[in-house]
């Protein structure tokens, strides 16, 4: 907590994403794929792709402590939704290793991400068990993935760049868990606090646009509440968030009714 400095958190993001743009149009006409400068959607993968090669590495020691806490948890097959280039992968290899995983599916649409998610599986022990599924969630069914078979869920900062229909995508999700199953969150949200907020409604015109689709203010929590009938709801914000935090989180875990 770094006070009102934290409001300049995301601004600062945004000047990493737009230092990392004019890397992407070089990489892209270095090899060739001239035609993604003018698709708007293959362009803004392939840039949060070379965004996210550095920065979530390097962001990660900021989240470990309590992302660590969430990954030890998973057990059983289990459905990592939207790992990106796989951050957090020697916390499932850890998990794995300890005997609580039996199958990860890597569920990620974001094509430019695939190799560098399958290197990381290699590199965590995790090649045999790790698929990763190249699919929106209201595919996963074509990869053999189905309804009812899941024991974990994980979100790690996904939710808040699925697009307008999050709802249906978390309904569509609790319909993959089995009963007793969990889902693990871990995601940034819209903050409760007046300033924040209104600060985070001010960044979010433009922050979309250079992050993938992102969205400061969503109220996961709530709607992760609603996707489904639970036996147990344990989320809540993140204590060590302070009043001027921009970028809160909501933490825990949710287990579907038996």
């Amino acid at each position: 907590m770094l006070g009102p400095f934290d409001l300049l958190l995301p601004p600062t993001i945004l000047i990493c994403s737009a230092l990392t743009l004019p890397f992407t149009v070089i990489s892209l006409l270095a090899s060739g794929r001239t035609g993604d400068l003018l698709n708007w959607g293959k362009l803004k993968h392939t840039w949060f792709r070379h965004l996210w090669g550095w920065f979530g590495p390097a962001s990660k020691p900021l989240f470990a402590p309590d992302v660590r806490r969430l990954y030890d948890q998973a057990r059983g097959t289990v459905l990592d939704i939207g790992p990106g280039s796989g951050i957090w992968m020697n916390e499932l290899g850890v998990a794995a290793r300890a005997g609580k995983i039996d199958k990860i599916y890597g569920v990620e649409p974001n094509v430019n991400f695939q190799k560098p998610l399958l290197a990381a599986a290699k590199q965590a022990g995790l090649q045999n068990i790790y698929q990763p599924v190249p699919a929106y969630v209201e595919n996963l069914d074509k990869f053999g993935i189905e309804k009812g078979s899941v024991d974990t869920i994980i979100t790690v900062h996904v939710l808040c760049s699925v697009g307008p229909q999050l709802e249906q995508i978390t309904h569509d999700l609790y319909q993959y868990l089995k009963p007793g199953g969990q889902w693990l969150v871990y995601e940034h949200v819209g903050s409760g606090r007046t300033l924040a907020r209104s600060w985070q409604r001010i960044v979010n015109v433009v922050w979309p646009h250079l992050l993938d689709g992102c969205d400061l203010t969503r109220n996961t929590q709530s709607i992760l509440k609603k996707a489904g009938d639970w036996e147990i709801v344990s989320l809540n914000m993140d204590p060590k968030d302070g009043y001027f935090e921009a970028l809160p989180h909501c933490v825990g875990r949710l287990q579907k009714s038996t």
